[in-house]
């Protein structure tokens, strides 16, 4: 195959983008393709559209902003490159809206994590404490504060596009989708502090146990609202599913990642290996997903 990679993108997200784009080139590069990456600038210019038109794939290996909220693959769309790997506009759009995404998998009894969105500075909590506070798009847990007291919330200068979420004091988990097949669930132990931006990228900063030491009924379970949580944001090809348990037990949906990150401690890979499945055959298949798309055009 002849792939384009994109990665980089000019949000927050943009060095663990760079890193899971270096790393699906190598893979790629290793399975026998042709591979062109470009760090993306955030326009979606006249020959990137000949560049990405050209390929049998385009990998988006973006993460966050208009890479994975759907503005940029309606544009490839638009323009006739619906050969890129992942979900589509509508379905990325509505994943990376946390709010929407809720209402939408909770509208097919799935459970979820309840919450409010800030549309502006509150003198009074929304929420009894410990509460969560994070973007209400975005990804990474870039933004991310857990809320214990009045002097932290007045410290916070939350604004427009800011989610207040109860804090769920249980588990948390993982599930990653691919081609309709749930992967091994993931359990996620932070050491020392909440699964932030630190804890995801700064090696044994957090305990990732795959499979999860859960019982069948328990991974039964996850896999279910994983799937249907899916299928209710309408996603395909691959995702990865996040959810934690409230003081019941009970696993409750906090978001969906769409463009999951690809990099050495990324969660999405981690699974895929605990299947079986190498870096390099993963990458191969995703890209192979998206080739189908222009073969059957």
């Amino acid at each position: 195959m002849n792939v384009e990679v994109l990665c980089g993108g000019v949000g927050g997200e943009r060095a663990v983008s760079l890193c899971s784009g270096a790393r699906v080139a190598a893979a790629l590069r290793a399975r026998g393709a042709h591979v062109s990456a470009t760090d993306w600038n955030g326009v979606v210019s006249a020959e990137l559209l000949q560049k990405c038109g050209a390929a049998d794939a385009v990998f988006l290996a973006l993460h966050g902003g208009a890479g994975e909220n759907g503005e940029l693959q309606r544009v490839l769309d638009q323009n006739g490159t619906r050969h890129y790997t992942g979900t589509g506009g509508d379905g990325a759009a509505l994943a990376m809206a946390k709010p929407r995404a809720k209402a939408a998998v909770a509208a097919f009894g799935v459970p979820v994590a309840k919450g409010t969105l800030l549309d502006k500075k509150q003198a009074v909590p929304p929420l009894s404490y410990p509460f969560v506070v994070k973007p209400a798009e975005g990804g990474s847990s870039i933004g991310f504060s857990l809320v214990k007291t009045d002097a932290e919330w007045r410290k916070l200068t939350p604004f427009t596009g800011f989610l207040c979420e109860e804090y769920l004091p249980g588990r948390e988990f993982t599930v990653g989708i691919l081609e309709e097949c749930c992967l091994p669930v993931v359990e996620i132990r932070p050491r020392g502090g909440l699964y932030d931006y630190a804890h995801k990228y700064q090696s044994g900063a957090a305990e990732e146990l795959c499979p999860a030491p859960i019982t069948a009924a328990e991974r039964d379970r996850l896999f279910c609202l994983a799937t249907v949580a899916f299928r209710a944001l309408g996603l395909r090809d691959y995702a990865r599913l996040d959810f934690k348990e409230d003081a019941d037990g009970v696993p409750r949906f906090l978001e969906a990642n769409t463009l999951p990150g690809m990099t050495a401690t990324s969660l999405f890979p981690l699974a895929a290996a605990a299947k079986g499945i190498t870096f390099e055959a993963l990458c191969e298949q995703m890209a192979a997903l998206a080739a189908l798309r222009k073969i059957k055009k």
